[in-house]
């Protein structure tokens, strides 16, 4: 049997090296993969879920921690720049400079947001500037793909009738109902103009339109009782008082509990 020669021995020596490294670095690459990297705008967004589950809970400053932290890694994050614009305006924070500033910043990422055009009209509206509001009311209610227009029309019909302009108010309010008919606060916001113009049974008709929506609506069971008592019927007015203080535990339940003693006596 003929031996090999050194050269071959060097040669096949060189190739089994050869194939040992490359079969290691097969082996390494199958089991020791790279971990992806994740990027800022995909961290960011993980903080504005965190933030809008909070918010949902209505806890606002672990929320607002949340929202900060996501534009702190994304400054363009419309959604949390919006959130925290709501949160500021919120009676809470009540910081309606401030929550103009973040609510302008998430249009100008992008100006057909309606959520923030709509936020930013509540904000004016709180501000006492009306004719403000209602332009970005108008603006919110531009975009064919806005998802919550009959918030937007009807907080616009509450700017109309803070500003004293009763008919488009419920010009406005009217519209609002002809086209989202499930929306409660339309038919609390006419009766508040009703109310306003001395139209006591057409205020309480459309603010139990507005409890046969939601039971539980607290403000249009305050003004019902408040009709009631201006009408002179203090049985109904006591009737609404009481249901007030069944669903309310602040203020208002102390102002309802005053009347129903008064009533009483």
């Amino acid at each position: 049997m003929p031996l090999l020669s050194a050269d071959l021995i060097n040669k096949s020596n060189v190739l089994i090296a050869c194939c040992s490294l490359f079969a290691l670095l097969f082996v390494s690459c199958i089991t020791t993969p790279q971990k992806p990297q994740i990027s800022d705008v995909d961290k960011a967004d993980a903080h504005t879920r965190f933030g809008h589950s909070y918010l949902q809970s209505k806890d606002l400053k672990k929320a607002f921690v949340e929202f900060q932290q996501a534009i702190k890694l994304d400054p363009r994050n419309k959604y949390a720049l919006n959130a925290i614009g709501l949160i500021y305006a919120s009676p809470e924070f009540g910081e309606y400079e401030t929550s103009v500033k973040y609510l302008k910043r998430a249009i100008s990422v992008d100006p057909n947001y309606s959520d923030a055009l709509n936020h930013l009209g509540v904000a004016y509206l709180s501000m006492g500037n009306y004719d403000e509001a209602i332009k970005y009311f108008k603006r919110a209610l531009e975009n064919p793909l806005y998802l919550n227009p009959e918030s937007a029309l009807s907080n616009m019909g509450y700017a109309y009738f803070k500003k004293d302009d009763y008919l488009a108010s419920i010009k406005t309010l009217k519209e609002a109902i002809s086209k989202y008919s499930d929306f409660p606060r339309s038919y609390y916001t006419l009766g508040l103009v009703y109310l306003k113009m001395g139209k006591i049974d057409n205020a309480i008709n459309e603010m139990r339109k507005a409890l046969k929506i939601v039971p539980d609506y607290s403000d249009a069971l305050w003004e019902i009782a408040n009709a009631y008592l201006r009408k002179g019927e203090n049985e109904r007015a006591l009737e609404y008082f009481q249901k007030v203080t069944e669903i309310s535990n602040d203020e208002r339940k102390r102002k309802a509990l005053e009347y129903i003693d008064l009533l009483n006596d």
